[in-house]
């Protein structure tokens, strides 16, 4: 996997999701809410295949999208998985 990539953490092989928001406040507080909470979030550009929106995404593990759904809630626009390889391209996430 390269580096800033989602895709599967080598270290553990859980899947990385990619969280979208309508805005770049959302996505900044959303990474205070995350960090705050304990939860290992990375900041990225938005990829550009999903389009421009609000040019912030985070990426989290796959274990902790339920609890960032409940902290985050209605700020979440859209949450996004690799399919197939690292460098597949980005699908809804579907639970």
């Amino acid at each position: 996997m390269e580096r800033g990539q989602p895709g599967t953490s080598v270290e553990s092989g859980i899947p990385e999701l990619i969280i979208t928001f309508r805005g770049s406040r959302d996505a900044i507080m959303g990474e205070r809410t995350l960090l705050d909470s304990g939860i290992d979030v990375r900041v990225m550009p938005m990829p550009v295949q999903l389009g421009p929106a609000c040019g912030i995404a985070l990426r989290i593990s796959a274990d902790d999208i339920a609890e960032a759904g409940t902290l985050l809630g209605e700020t979440i626009d859209g949450v996004y998985c690799r399919a197939g390889e690292s460098n597949g391209e980005l699908v809804p996430w579907k639970r």
